[in-house]
């Protein structure tokens, strides 16, 4: 009953004191893990005064690593529940974590606290608890170690689970603003993007600077003075460095974080890709960060479109205009359809060709939503129709058969059927199949359910994603390792067990 769980959660805590000796908090903490993966426990948890700030003091503790590896895990666990997520963070566990993460070295803990953090973050005020404690240089720290850190081996993202941090605040116009202007008095707001032979120079030196190189980013006084001297700083700024500077690539408040988040898109990764698209949806919400510039210097629009493209060959006629690299996938997808009898392509070391994500519903969904926002702004509408977007979007109409994706789709044709100025428009003899079938379908114009919503749905709630637990993730990655052919001795050891219980049972 939900009472005696809640006497055991009690008699559970009386071990779970600092007061207590290690080896016994030890051993709580194991029975406690064991628990609150289970639902019923994580209730009777948080009806229990106390019982989380017993869990955040031992997570806190700095003396005893073991023991505040253990409670952090339980309240990773336990952060799964709504209830529990918020006496978390009255405890101040954003501040934990943000903490902890500059502490600890090992990658196994830091990835433990950057799930707690993306559990964490699902609701407002963490996230305006997480954004005040990141302010400064502390956002190009996140960025560049929790979501671009890559496997040295693998080439994987080290914190997959840091995407949905990002994710999560881009909800919330706070958050968005915080990723434009979130780089304090410490940063330059205005930086750029250089080649290897280019140093990194503080916005104190000047073009003859002797700073060794430290990476890709620079910081140029001169330039960010220019800029700012003009009213019309981009155009100025574009020829100013074509001038003095050629090889060096402006990029406007904002993109030089935006930069990293779209290089998610590519990863293999299915999870990092999915926030990387999410949090890309979220800040199209707001038309003063992506605009059509911003859209164009980052190819943003292409790396939509790649994961809509289908086998269907494009006749020569819809390709003029289409990307080179949507094109090229195309014809590749559609000679391994060939060869494959209609199998879906899995080409995974080729990028340009990540088939998987066609696929993959939550991302297409992502990015058709974006390409609604998109869509609903004039100048955005007429450069993605020069690209054929709708051409596009009309053969994926044919093959998608989730509903909610085919809705989408058909918003989002229905932007450039209603603009008498754009090019595309369904073929000239349309399909009468409603299901998309039959051998004129892809394209068909929808007279009576023409979307007449201006603005567009919006997308503000919380991401509906599952909490990052640890019992999740220890599940994941046994079953990463039982695909290739290899299972952990651990796991190996625990079986074996379990198997001489049963005989002697």
């Amino acid at each position: 009953t939900s009472e005696r769980r809640r006497m055991d959660v009690a008699g559970l805590l009386t071990y779970l004191k600092m007061t207590s000796r290690g080896d016994v908090i030890d051993k709580a903490l194991d029975i406690t893990l064991s628990l609150t993966n289970q639902k019923n426990f994580q209730v009777s948890w948080g009806k229990v005064p106390g019982a989380t700030h017993q869990l955040v003091v031992l997570a806190c503790a700095r003396e005893h690593k073991s023991l505040s590896l253990k409670a952090s895990k339980c309240l990773v666990n336990l952060s799964e529940d709504l209830y529990i997520r918020k006496q978390i963070v009255d405890e101040d566990g954003i501040k934990l974590c943000v903490g902890k993460l500059k502490d600890v070295d090992s990658e196994e803990q830091q990835s433990l606290y950057v799930s707690l953090l993306a559990n964490l973050t699902k609701d407002k005020k963490p996230c305006e608890s997480f954004v005040e404690e990141n302010k400064g240089e502390d956002i190009e720290f996140f960025f560049q170690k929790y979501l671009s850190s890559t496997d040295e081996k693998t080439k994987e993202p080290v914190f997959q689970h840091g995407g949905y941090v990002l994710t999560n605040i881009t909800q919330f116009d706070f958050g968005r603003k915080w990723l434009v202007s979130g780089v304090g008095d410490k940063l330059k707001r205005y930086k750029c993007l250089c080649l290897p032979k280019y140093k990194r120079m503080n916005a104190r030196d000047g073009p003859s600077s002797t700073a060794k190189p430290t990476g890709n980013f620079v910081y140029h006084g001169d330039i960010i003075e220019a800029i700012e001297e003009k009213d019309d700083w981009v155009k100025h700024a574009n020829g100013w460095t074509a001038q003095k500077w050629s090889g060096l690539q402006i990029l406007y408040p904002f993109e030089a974080n935006f930069k990293l988040m779209i290089g998610l898109t590519s990863s293999k990764n299915s999870i990092c890709r999915l926030s990387a698209f999410q949090s890309i949806r979220n800040c199209s919400l707001d038309k003063k960060i992506i605009t059509k510039d911003t859209v164009i210097v980052n190819n943003l629009l292409e790396r939509l479109l790649l994961p809509l493209v289908v086998p269907v060959l494009y006749n020569q006629k819809d390709r003029d205009g289409m990307f080179s690299k949507v094109v090229s996938k195309n014809e590749i997808l559609n000679k391994n359809e060939a060869k494959r009898g209609k199998q879906v392509l899995k080409d995974k070391e080729n990028p340009d060709n990540n088939s998987a994500l066609v696929e993959d519903v939550a991302i297409k969904k992502a990015i058709l939503e974006t390409l609604l926002q998109f869509a609903q702004r004039e100048d955005l509408r007429q450069y993605m129709d020069s690209k054929r977007t709708y051409i596009i979007l009309r053969e994926l109409h044919t093959l998608e058969t989730v509903k909610e994706v085919i809705e989408l789709i058909i918003h989002v044709q229905n932007m450039f059927i209603l603009d008498n100025k754009c090019l595309q428009q369904p073929r000239d003899e349309p399909t009468t199949d409603p299901n998309g079938k039959g051998e004129n379908s892809g394209g068909f114009r929808v007279e009576n359910e023409v979307w007449t919503s201006p603005d567009g749905p919006l997308w503000n709630s919380p991401v509906d994603h599952k909490a990052i637990t640890a019992a999740n993730k220890k599940r994941e990655e046994v079953n990463a390792m039982k695909e290739k052919g290899a299972v952990h001795s651990e796991d190996k050891q625990k079986e074996k067990a379990k198997e001489g219980r049963d005989a002697t049972g």
